[in-house]
Order: C-alpha cells, then sequence, then structure tokens
C-alpha cells in the first residue's frame, strides 16, 4: 500500500471513527451494519471490485462476535472492522459512491488498510472458522 493510499485510508476512517467505535460496542448495532453492508454488497456486486472478497471477510468476522460464537477479537479490532463495514456502507464519503467507476476506489483503500491493520486477528479467526466449520451435510449419511 503506497503512502497516499494510507494517507486516504486514514483520512476515511477518520470519518467515521467515532460511531464505529459506537458500533463496536454495540452487538445490535453491528448487526444492524452487517445487513446494511449485505445489502450493498448485493445491490453494487458488480461495481465493487476487490472489495467483492474482503467484505464478506468483514461481515463472516463480525457475524461470529455479534453471535458469540467467537470471542478471541481484541476490542481494537472490532471497531476497525466496524469502520471498514461502516465506510463501505456510507455512500458519501472521500468519494461518493454514485459516480461510476470511481465512487467505490476509496472505499477499497480503506478495507484494505483495515483488512492489513486487522491481519494477524483475521488469520486467527479464519483457522478457527475452519477447524468450527459444520461438517458438510452430504457427508453425514454416505449412501452405503
Amino acid at each position: 500500500m503506497s503512502k497516499s493510499d494510507r494517507q486516504l485510508a486514514r483520512r476515511g476512517l477518520h470519518l467515521v471513527q467515532a460511531d464505529a467505535e459506537e458500533y463496536a460496542d454495540s452487538p445490535s448495532r453491528l448487526r444492524a451494519l452487517i445487513r446494511r453492508s449485505q445489502a450493498q454488497l448485493r445491490d453494487n456486486r458488480s461495481r465493487i471490485g476487490s472489495l467483492r472478497a474482503d467484505i464478506p471477510r468483514l461481515i463472516r468476522l463480525g457475524s461470529a462476535i455479534t453471535r458469540g460464537e467467537y470471542r478471541r477479537l481484541p476490542w481494537r479490532s472490532i471497531a476497525f472492522v466496524a469502520a471498514g463495514l461502516l465506510y463501505f456502507v456510507t455512500p458519501f464519503d472521500l468519494i461518493p459512491d454514485f459516480i461510476v467507476g470511481t465512487g467505490f476506489l476509496d472505499d477499497a483503500v480503506v478495507v484494505a488498510y483495515v483488512m492489513k491493520a486487522i491481519r494477524d486477528d483475521l488469520a486467527r479467526f479464519e483457522d478457527w472458522e475452519l477447524s468450527n466449520e459444520p461438517a458438510d451435510p452430504d457427508t453425514l449419511n454416505p449412501p452405503y
């Protein structure tokens, strides 16, 4: 990530920091933010480029936290998750999302910054997620 990208990401995160901290403190508000993020992802799938891979990872992590399934995430990382999702759903950010072709570029930079900031916590979560994944229903009753 270039120096200018880091500066853009910090400016973007600064816009949502106070609200993100409130979301991080409230599981019900974080769940509502996750639902808004899922809708934004669904409605703009063709316009969001690299966010198609990163946003679902943040959504899965946030969902596991709000359901109480995963408890090993420091508050700071929960706040980063909330900030990334909040920035993603905020239409009037540094580059308004309605601008075709460029509207989600700043979102991608901010989310990439968030992903880098929580990369160790995210890796631990994804390891936990793999080891706690429910069994495939097709393999529970194999045909004999």
